[in-house]
Formats: structure tokens, C-alpha cells, sequence
């Protein structure tokens, strides 16, 4: 048991890729479901529709910061958060579900916060398209996509003065200078109204859930099959709309690959060995972004059977663990004690080291930086820590 354990820390002491390739963050997404509006009709489905596009986005290796139901505060900080990790990524991806408005064939994201009486709020409460599309493309990815489920009855366009607001989202013409790489996407034709689904999801989001994660699915034959989809289950009363310049081929899903497996380096225990004092907890988002736009508890997918499942302490998610079970863990097998418990939960790990680690196993399909741990996890990693300090 001592033996195998010490073999589980090889990732902490070597210089790490897994594949061949360095593990910067290459992928990064910002998804908003807005549903519960204060002053304009609530959605049923976006909040449901962050959440899923969130968790699909995560499986095929976004690093995806989520907000729901967030206020123009919230919105902004999650867009800074997100724009963090662009700047690292080769392709980003931003996802937006909830009401939108075009003014003068101008678009704005409406905060569930918003109060709008005329056009000059737009400014102070609304979130504009152009201007996130603006900063998206400061950050340079490769591939940039926006996909935006928006296009609903807006009661917010009847507010706006002498007609101003228009029904759905205003068409956006891809600028010479900044087309290349870039796809945007509608969930119906621009100046046209989406509708909201009857179940979990509107039609458009379910669509792009069925195809999403497909590997080697090149975009545009995604879209094409979204289109299909959307066509068909609105009984051709709403039909998906895309302005895209990417180059050659991209699939969102990845190519279609036979993982290389990642080499095991067995690290003996050294005698009278001091261990590496390590952080108590890995780095967060910043405490004002998890206050605003909270992400609910999601629980991890289960594993397949012949996956490769391996924990430094397997029941640390459901059972209160003792002194008795981390004793004679090393510094170092105690940090990876730690931080399977977050893991488990999908949480993104920044270190490059803990991410390589838990990167081999299949059970680990991270998809967002804020989690929520159950009290029985809470404890555990505050025994841990205790263990931590100790050392």
C-alpha cells in the first residue's frame, strides 16, 4: 500500500506533459444562463442551459467559467475571469443564454438585474455584445466562437422609445481585420424571435448538446446537423443562423485520437525526507465572482468499468476520514489527498503539476473553477490541511 502510494506522487516531482504537449490552459470558455429576471419576464430554460452547455463544455477540455442568473457585476467579473484564461488558450468559446435586445442594430445581453426604461440605460445596465466581442478578440485565440440562444420575445424591446428595439438579435457582419478564426452563432435568424423550450432545455441548446462533444465533427457540419435539429423540432419555425471565417477544418470535440498512454516514474521514499511545503488550497476565482454568479453542486459522472480508477484515499467524498486514515501519508501524497476531493467535483486545476496528475485518469473531466463540497468533503479537507500543517 506505502509503495503505491508514493508512486501516485510521480507527478508532483517530474517536469510534466502528458500527450507531448505542455499543459497550458488551450481551450476557454465563458458561459451566462440568465433565467430569473427581477423586472422583465423570467426564462425557463437558460439557467439549465448554462449549466449542461457548462458541463459538456468541460468533458471535451474547456476550462469553462459559468455565471447564472448574474447581475451586470457578475457578468463583468466573469468576463475578466474568462478572459484570463484567453489569453493562454487557442480556442475560446463564449456561450450566452437569456434575453437579448438589438437597439438601432446594436445588441446588448441583459443582466437579470436590468431595468430599462429607455435607450440611454442601455449603457449602465446592459452588457454590450460588441464590446465583449471587442475584448474576445484582444486576447487573439485562434478560433474564437460565440454562440448566442438570445433571440427570445424580448418584453424589454416595448420599452425602448419610438420603436428603437427591434423583435430577436441584430446580424453582425464580420469586421476585414478581425474575421479570421472567428465563428458566430444564432439560435434563429437575425431580426427573427427563438423560442423557449417545454423541457429541460430550449431548442437550440438541446441541439448543440446532441453534437457538441463528437469528435472530429468539424463545425460547420455541427451547426449544419443543429440547424437540422432546431428545423425539425420547431417544425421549421426557427432556423439556427451562422457567420463564420475559420480556417480549414475544426472539430470543438477535438480530433479523433487514440490517447498516448502517460509513463509512470517510481519515487521511493527517502529516509529522514523533508516534504515540500505546499499550498493549503489551490488558487480560486476571485471571492466577489463566487458570490455573484454561484455555481450549483454538480455531481461528478460516474466512471466507466473499464476505466482506470485510482484515489490516494477512495472514500474521501462519502465518509468522514480520521487520523487514523491519512497517517504516514507523506506532504505530498497528503496535496493529492486533498485535492482528488475537488477532482471528484470537475473542478479545473491551475497548477500544472495536479492538473497532469489527475489528467491520466478517465474519472476526471474537469469543467469549471468554483464547486461546491458536501460537509462530509468540507471536513475531510480540513483534516487534511491540519495534516498538511503539521508536517
Amino acid at each position: 500500500m506505502m509503495m503505491r502510494r508514493f508512486m501516485w506522487s510521480l507527478f508532483l516531482l517530474a517536469g510534466l506533459f502528458v500527450g507531448g504537449q505542455a499543459l497550458a490552459a488551450q481551450k476557454a470558455a465563458l458561459v451566462i444562463g440568465n433565467s430569473a429576471y427581477r423586472s422583465v419576464t423570467p426564462l425557463v430554460n437558460p439557467a439549465n442551459d448554462a449549466n449542461d452547455m457548462a458541463a459538456s463544455l468541460g468533458r471535451i477540455g474547456y476550462a469553462v467559467t459559468l455565471v447564472k442568473d448574474g447581475d451586470l457585476a457578475a457578468m463583468n467579473d466573469g468576463l475578466r475571469a474568462f478572459l484570463r484564461d484567453a489569453d493562454h488558450a487557442d480556442s475560446v468559446v463564449v456561450f450566452y443564454s437569456g434575453h437579448g435586445v438589438q437597439v438601432k442594430g446594436r445588441n446588448y445581453l441583459v443582466p437579470v438585474s436590468a431595468r430599462i426604461s429607455d435607450e440611454l440605460d442601455l449603457d449602465t445596465q446592459t452588457l454590450s455584445l460588441d464590446k465583449l466581442l471587442e475584448l474576445v478578440d484582444s486576447a487573439a485565440p485562434k478560433v474564437k466562437i460565440v454562440i448566442l440562444d438570445s433571440c427570445r420575445d424580448n418584453p424589454l424591446t416595448r420599452q425602448l422609445t419610438r420603436g428603437a428595439g427591434t423583435r430577436g438579435l441584430a446580424r453582425i457582419d464580420l469586421d476585414a481585420s478581425s474575421a479570421k478564426g472567428t465563428l458566430i452563432a444564432f439560435s434563429t435568424a437575425p431580426g427573427s424571435v427563438a423560442q423557449d423550450g417545454s423541457g429541460r432545455n430550449s431548442p437550440f441548446t438541446t441541439a448543440l448538446l446532441a453534437h457538441m462533444e463528437t469528435p472530429g465533427l468539424d463545425i460547420r457540419q455541427m451547426f449544419g446537423q443543429v440547424r437540422a435539429d432546431v428545423d425539425q423540432s420547431t417544425q421549421g419555425g426557427q432556423t439556427p443562423w451562422v457567420n463564420e471565417a475559420i480556417i480549414g477544418s475544426f472539430a470543438m470535440a477535438g480530433k479523433v485520437e487514440t490517447p498516448q498512454p502517460v509513463k509512470a516514474i517510481t519515487v521511493e521514499p527517502q529516509a529522514n525526507s523533508q516534504p515540500v511545503a505546499q499550498p493549503a488550497i489551490e488558487p480560486q476565482p476571485q471571492p466577489e465572482f463566487q458570490q455573484q454568479a454561484a455555481v450549483e453542486p454538480v455531481e461528478p459522472t460516474p466512471a466507466p468499468r473499464n476505466s482506470q480508477v485510482e484515489f490516494i484515499l477512495p472514500d474521501s467524498g462519502t465518509r468522514r476520514l480520521n487520523w487514523n486514515d491519512i497517517s504516514g501519508l507523506s506532504g505530498q501524497q497528503l496535496r493529492l489527498a486533498r485535492n482528488e476531493i475537488y477532482a471528484r467535483r470537475g473542478r479545473y486545476m491551475k497548477d500544472t503539476q495536479l492538473r497532469a496528475y489527475f489528467s491520466q485518469f478517465s474519472w476526471y473531466r474537469p469543467w469549471t473553477w468554483n464547486i461546491e463540497l458536501s460537509a462530509v468533503e468540507k471536513a475531510n479537507v480540513a483534516l487534511i490541511q491540519r495534516a498538511e500543517a503539521g508536517q
